[in-house]
């Protein structure tokens, strides 16, 4: 199950290599654990793209997320349900009115250099999310503290938040309205603590490099550089739960060719390889292919600042009517994802009173009508004329390759005079690409580190840092911001509102179209066991995974 040593070079003589490679690697043989012949846990992994930064107040992208999720723990963290357990924390007391989390820190919780992590860390990490001169574009996710929405908009001090470190083992948080997916939200990486003297010290250099990060994680990094393609996860022995993690190495690569890792598996070389489409197809009766839906979604994107047409609600409306999008997910994709029809999938939110699912509650909008579909592009002749082109941004994998021509062949199909031109970039280019706002049309996809609703709406509320398209709508900011601090003891009333914002965004304004609710397929080695899908943030957890 060892790497060799370059990998990634080797990849052009790989057939020549293939004939003298049996699959199953370097895990022995035997149950013996502890004498010579032990089983040696250590691993190798792929995800499709590099990683882009490590601090954790700036991460945005999935596959950089599913690295920091074993790298940084926080407060809490996920368990094998995806449910919040206590991490570093030992303990929290919640106010009677649920406005007040005080969290009692581990005795034995520690930085990766032995020191030991304390209340100001937290302090200090939360702050530099949230200060409009160091800002990461997860500030949002602590709207709810007290002051702290006013602090990321430059109205307040960032010395006036509602969080305090009461001594070396206690953090107090304080809400403006309670909000029972609070512990799901701060099980996320991205609110993982960061040491204030390590952090000042490296200046801009901090978390260039492996060397430049601490870790309170199950692992720490090595041999990583920023856009690196190869990366290496080592067993943290500063971690308090260090006797739950089996694996001591983890070999991560950059593997943008799916069938390149797939031979790979296939020879031994790497244990843990993400497919899609049409290999998806050939293994699926091979034990080693593991599917899991996600709960994330996939949508077309309109930057309505970069092209005067798709500021038209009529154009908006047209594309998203003219998109069949169960053809999309059941023939085109083929690989476990089911059509959406919304902008939040199924699976995240439940009511806890009725337990119905937000989905279900909210209904579907924008079915594919090609009648209507057709009607609205007539409305649109004024604004496009006898023609218009679109260029369409999408991932340069096979996924991206096939959605974007599928959506090609059906746009350009429906609606007369409208020529779609792909545009593929790989996904560290795209997500640059999105946030700089250089694109027409995109095919993008949104998984949230939490159950919390807001995650989702937040993507188009005015002046969100992931509103790239420039979408403005008041009444639906609005909505958005009263369903976000409506009181949790009356779910019903926030369910409500965020139903009439959804129904603003995609029936009335059409700003996205939803298509599909992704899975994620994987080739595992079957010698590798233990390895855990959370619901949200990460592609996969290797916390309590082992070489059987």
């Amino acid at each position: 199950m060892k790497r060799k040593k370059g990998i990634l070079v080797a990849v052009g003589i790989l057939a020549l290599a293939l004939a003298g490679c049996t699959t199953g690697g370097t895990a022995k043989e035997s149950g013996d654990v502890t004498g010579k012949n032990a089983i040696k846990q250590e691993i190798s992994v792929s995800l499709p793209a590099p990683l882009s930064t490590l601090d954790t107040t700036q991460t945005t992208d999935k596959i950089t997320f599913t690295v920091v999720q074993h790298l940084f723990e926080g407060l809490y963290r996920f368990d094998d349900d995806s449910q919040p357990i206590p991490g570093l924390a030992q303990k929290v007391a919640i106010s009677s009115d649920g406005k007040t989390y005080t969290f009692t820190l581990r005795d034995d919780a520690k930085w990766s250099n032995g020191d030991k992590v304390v209340a100001a860390d937290f302090l200090f990490a939360w702050k530099r999310l949230v200060n409009p001169e160091t800002m990461g574009p997860n500030a949002y996710l602590l709207d709810n503290v007290v002051n702290s929405q006013a602090i990321r908009e430059g109205k307040k001090s960032v010395d006036e938040i509602g969080l305090a470190a009461l001594d070396e083992k206690t953090f107090e948080v304080r809400l403006k309205q309670a909000q029972p997916s609070f512990l799901s939200v701060v099980s996320i990486g991205w609110l993982a603590p960061q040491n204030e003297k390590f952090v000042t010290a490296k200046k801009d250099a901090y978390a260039r490099t492996s060397e430049d990060l601490l870790y309170t994680g199950p692992f720490v990094l090595k041999d990583w550089k920023q856009t690196g393609d190869e990366w290496t996860l080592v067993k943290n022995d500063n971690y308090y739960g260090k006797d739950e993690v089996k694996l001591k190495t983890v070999h991560g690569s950059t593997i943008k060719e799916e069938n390149t890792g797939i031979q790979l598996v296939d020879s031994g070389e790497l244990d843990l390889q993400r497919i899609s489409g049409q290999y998806v197809e050939q293994f699926k009766n091979d034990p080693r292919l593991v599917t899991k839906p996600d709960v994330a979604n996939q949508f077309l994107d309109f930057n309505q600042k970069a092209n005067p047409a798709l500021a038209d609600v009529h154009v908006r409306k047209a594309i998203a009517l003219a998109i069949n999008k169960t053809q999309l997910a059941k023939n085109v994709l083929n690989d476990g994802a089911t059509p959406l029809n919304g902008l939040i999938p199924s699976g995240l939110y439940t009511n806890p009173d009725t337990k119905e699912d937000f989905r279900k509650y909210s209904g579907d909008y924008n079915l594919y009508d090609v009648k209507v579909a057709k009607s609205e592009w007539e409305k649109a002749k004024a604004v496009v004329g006898n023609g218009l082109k679109l260029k369409l941004l999408v991932t340069d994998d096979d996924n991206g390759e096939k959605v974007g021509e599928y959506l090609q062949s059906q746009l350009e199909e429906t609606l007369p005079g409208l020529k779609i031109v792909i545009n593929k970039q790989p996904k560290v280019n795209l997500n640059q690409s999105r946030t700089d706002g250089n694109y027409e049309l995109s095919v993008s996809g949104w998984i949230a580190g939490s159950s919390e609703l807001d995650s989702y709406f937040n993507l188009y509320k005015t002046g969100s840092s992931y509103n790239y398209g420039g979408y403005q709508n008041k009444t639906y900011t609005a909505l958005v911001e009263k369903a976000r601090t409506t009181d949790a003891n009356h779910p019903d009333a926030f369910f409500n509102d965020y139903q009439a914002a959804e129904k603003i965004l995609l029936a009335e304004d059409a700003a996205q179209v939803p298509l599909y609710q992704s899975a994620s397929n994987y080739l595992i080695n079957e010698k590798v066991d233990g390895i855990v899908f959370h619901a949200y943030g990460d592609y996969f957890n290797l916390r309590t995974a082992k070489v059987k």
